[in-house]
């Protein structure tokens, strides 16, 4: 799991691999990095979850449409 503190634009992103998901309590890990913050109200958290897809073949299919 990555976190990335980017409190000045108003967000933490936090960057989760599939075995991350299922083990990490989302709104738990939420709460913590939160009350770890300097201006909680003002943050919000963001979440990048890995998906299951291939990625070469999703990357040429992309690639492919915007050509």
């Amino acid at each position: 799991m990555l976190i990335y503190n980017r409190e000045p634009q108003g967000f933490i992103e936090v960057w989760m691999t599939n075995e991350e998901q299922e083990t990490i309590d989302r709104k738990e890990l939420t709460a913590q990095i939160l009350a770890d913050a300097g201006h909680p109200k003002k943050c919000k958290v963001v979440y990048f979850l890995s998906g299951s897809a291939d990625l070469t073949e999703c990357m040429s299919s992309l690639l492919r449409k915007n050509l």
